[in-house]
């Protein structure tokens, strides 16, 4: 795929817009984190309708909000993006979690993250340039 954020990706922070999601299930395997319980991230996307397809979703009895239930993997990677914690760290934990079955961890986060970022859930800040 295609990166489409490019630089030295160690020291970027993966950040969760203000987007409404819920846990699912049990709790996974998981770091010993406080807050991070492994359990499954079901992402509460509200859709946004054209004003043709408002009406139609009137009379379909259509959801506004469609529920995306990510894979644990990504669940994961979704708990750890606490606005405070680097790509390299979050890389770290999850390669001591998942070992090869993410390998390669780095390529696998950016393709998760990208898939965030296109979807609108996620954004990833760059650190400023140390002056």
């Amino acid at each position: 795929g295609i990166v489409m954020i490019d630089g030295d990706w160690d020291n970027f922070v993966p950040v969760r817009l203000p987007v409404d999601w819920e846990y699912r299930g049990d709790a996974g395997i998981h770091p010993d984190i406080e807050g991070i319980t492994g359990k499954q991230v079901v992402l509460l996307i509200e859709k946004k309708f054209t004003r043709f397809e408002k009406i139609l979703a009137k009379i379909l009895k259509a959801p506004k909000v469609v529920r995306r239930t990510m894979h644990p993997t990504q669940s994961m990677l979704w708990e750890l993006m606490d606005g405070e914690r680097n790509f390299a760290e979050i890389c770290s934990i999850m390669s001591s979690l998942y070992h090869e079955e993410i390998a390669p961890v780095d390529e696998r986060m950016k393709a998760y993250l990208e898939v965030f970022v296109r979807i609108n859930v996620a954004t990833v800040l760059k650190p400023r340039e140390e002056e």
